[in-house]
């Protein structure tokens, strides 16, 4: 049996994607007919993360300089959706990219990730989902 390792080209700040939300990622994608998908930012991060993450933010101005965002903004979910998209494009299926593009619209009901998947990527998720080893992610 073929193990395909997900994991996440060199990213200088710390990851915040966990293995819930790879998984559910994963999920939409096995089940989308097209290399392109649409998913809803809260169909991916749950919405108990958002505020741990939104709480974290907001009281450690470490995490600004970390992440570097401007001390004069206060991060809404919107900001911490747009690092989720920064990580997503830098997911990797055995060393190679598993998106070309990850975009994120604002929405009337919310965020919006548009990701166009990587041949090879949707492939596995299509057809082996359950030999991808998500060990890199907590």
């Amino acid at each position: 049996m073929v193990k395909y390792k997900i994991g996440m080209k060199e990213y200088p700040f710390p990851v915040l994607i966990t293995k819930s939300i790879l998984y559910k990622l994963i999920q939409w994608t096995g089940k989308c007919q097209k290399t392109v998908l649409k998913v809803k930012g809260e169909a991916l991060v749950e919405t108990q993360y958002m505020k741990y993450l939104l709480m974290v933010f907001r009281s450690n101005q470490e995490f600004f300089l970390t992440f570097q965002i401007p001390s004069a903004d206060l991060p809404e979910a919107e900001v911490i959706y747009r690092l989720f998209a920064d990580q997503f494009q830098m997911l990797t299926i055995d060393g190679s990219r598993c998106f070309d593009q990850v975009k994120v619209k604002k929405r009337y009901l919310g965020i919006q990730y548009d990701f166009k998947c990587s041949a090879e990527f949707y492939q596995v998720c299509q057809e082996h989902s359950e030999e991808l080893d998500l060990s890199f992610f907590a």
